[in-house]
């Protein structure tokens, strides 16, 4: 009967219904992980960056390039070693641009966008997200490829101050080390600057 009902039902329907099962999985397969390791590869016109990043509860770990972002879930201290600086900023909790705020990176449950199904072929599901109307999303966009098998994301891609941003994930795991704190004493030698 199921079945049949599914098949009456407009494809729009079916397919928003279906992105929405993604979504929510997606953010369960997540929420299910305390703490885990994200491995990824982001592009931006012509830079390519592998990084990654590290996340037990509100807080994470991020590394790309030569720079590290640490967060308790209130402040993030963002350092660049090439400068040899650090600069404290305060989080936005509902920031889910990856290279912002990864913990809240893929959860996307009752979010600021609406999500659509644009093809599913061979266990892979890309999924367009927009910004619902008035929402404030910071970013525009997100096109995202999801592992329909393991709920986990493949790649995403959005616009950000102008710029194309394309990642591409390389692996997610739980965290099997124990999660590092930040150690203020280890840029001791840095010029700290304090934006909060």
């Amino acid at each position: 009967m199921l079945g049949v009902v599914s098949m009456l039902m407009p494809t729009a329907l079916r397919s928003a219904g279906r992105a929405d099962e993604i979504v929510a999985g997606l953010s369960a397969a997540f929420r299910a992980m305390n703490s885990y390791r994200v491995d990824f590869e982001v592009a931006m016109g012509e830079h390519r960056m592998a990084g990654s990043y590290a996340v037990c509860g509100a807080s994470y770990r991020l590394v790309l390039g030569d720079a590290e972002v640490w967060s308790d879930g209130k402040t993030r201290y963002e350092v660049d070693n090439r400068r040899k600086e650090v600069t404290l900023v305060r989080v936005e909790p509902n920031d889910r641009n990856i290279l912002n705020n990864p913990v809240r990176a893929f959860d996307f449950l009752g979010s600021d966008y609406a999500a659509s199904l644009l093809r599913e072929h061979n266990g892979e599901a890309t999924l367009l997200l927009e910004p619902a109307e008035g929402s404030g999303a910071p970013t525009g966009r997100v096109t995202l490829v999801v592992a329909t098998q393991t709920m986990r994301p493949r790649s995403l891609d959005y616009e950000f101050d102008g710029e194309r941003v394309a990642v591409r994930i390389l692996g997610v795991e739980p965290l099997r080390e124990a999660f590092p704190a930040f150690d203020r004493t280890a840029y001791a030698a840095y010029e700290w600057i304090d934006f909060r």
